[in-house]
């Protein structure tokens, strides 16, 4: 299955994208022409979540894409900076409940092989938002088992 991962350098602005059930890339991410591209593609329902870079480099916080980014929008009142291509978001959990990235290495099936490394697996870079990782269905239950609130 796909998973869309969003990155954020701190859990505040991910906090805050919670609140708003909103999440929205960087201005300067925005101006990449192969993101839009990709963010054209992406379908509601499709899953996602969070990935912390501060600290300990955790994931947090799986959800729902519940709309389609809206290109011509720029949001200012969610986070201090503007961001751009905002999309709304269905969280099924908090960033109260968190994975460190090097632990995934030992719960999630398609990385216990030790053949691939997490920070591959996952698309966590700021060029590569809107492109998905490909997981499999059982990652998916594991994550959702640690990092939902349902």
């Amino acid at each position: 299955m796909k998973l869309f991962v969003f990155s954020s350098y701190n859990l505040t602005n991910i906090w805050a994208g919670i609140g708003a059930r909103q999440w929205a890339i960087s201005k300067r991410q925005a101006n990449i022409p192969s993101l839009k591209g990709r963010a054209k593609n992406i379908t509601i329902g499709s899953a996602g979540i969070f990935y912390c870079a501060y600290g300990k480099r955790t994931f947090t916080t799986p959800f729902l894409i519940s709309s389609k980014p809206n290109f011509e929008k720029t949001v200012k009142d969610i986070w201090p900076e503007e961001w751009k291509f905002p999309f709304k978001i269905f969280p099924l959990g908090s960033p109260l409940k968190q994975i460190s990235a090097y632990k995934l290495t030992s719960l999630l099936p398609s990385l216990k092989d030790g053949k691939k490394r997490w920070d591959y697996f996952f698309h966590i870079q700021g060029t590569t938002a809107f492109a998905p990782s490909e997981i499999t269905d059982k990652d998916w239950e594991i994550l959702i088992s640690e990092l939902s609130d349902i």
